[in-house]
């Protein structure tokens, strides 16, 4: 058998062709196969952030529910008296009504003695209990049902070994 000659010019477009090839691949299909790469690695982390925000999901639209409950705008006042200098005298025990009444414990209320004295006409209390935070909703809602309660100035909780402890300082009506 009789090798065929190759023309040098053949070679020549050869080489041209051959340069051709490799230039086309590391130019195109090279840098696409490295971004088809990160695009999985993309598509993967989004992958995971959707299966997250669909277990997620059905306790962010009952948190939506519970924030568009709607508020009474017409809440009852209590009917606005005033406590007797014989009421002062009890006063502590209202206070320890209270507390029991909401599972809370009552650790003393205190008149401010300036605004005993004062014909001001309001009363200043410092009042604190102690116990579970969540039962202090109870008694606060307690505490302004009183009909001499004027306002509450101060609430100040604090956390005392395993207790909160609650410091209020009301302002009541004294007649």
């Amino acid at each position: 058998m009789a090798i065929p000659k190759i023309h040098s010019s053949n070679l020549i477009y050869l080489a041209v062709c051959g340069a051709g090839v490799i230039a086309f691949l590391l130019v195109a299909v090279f840098p696409n196969m490295s971004a088809m790469g990160q695009m999985e690695t993309d598509i993967a982390q989004l992958s995971q952030k959707v299966q997250h925000q669909e277990l997620l999901h059905p306790l962010y639209m009952e948190l939506i529910k519970r924030v568009q409950q709607n508020v009474p705008q017409d809440l009852p006042m209590p009917t606005g008296s005033k406590v007797s200098k014989r009421e002062i005298a009890d006063i502590g025990e209202v206070f320890q009504t209270l507390a029991k009444e909401s599972g809370v414990i009552f650790v003393n209320a205190t008149p401010d003695v300036s605004s005993y004295l004062e014909d001001s006409g309001h009363l200043t209390m410092n009042v604190a209990y102690e116990g579970d935070f969540f039962n202090f909703r109870k008694l606060l809602l307690k505490i302004c049902q009183l009909p001499y309660l004027r306002a509450i100035d101060q609430m100040q909780v604090k956390t005392e070994k395993d207790m909160k402890r609650i410091q209020l300082k009301l302002s009541l009506n004294q007649g």
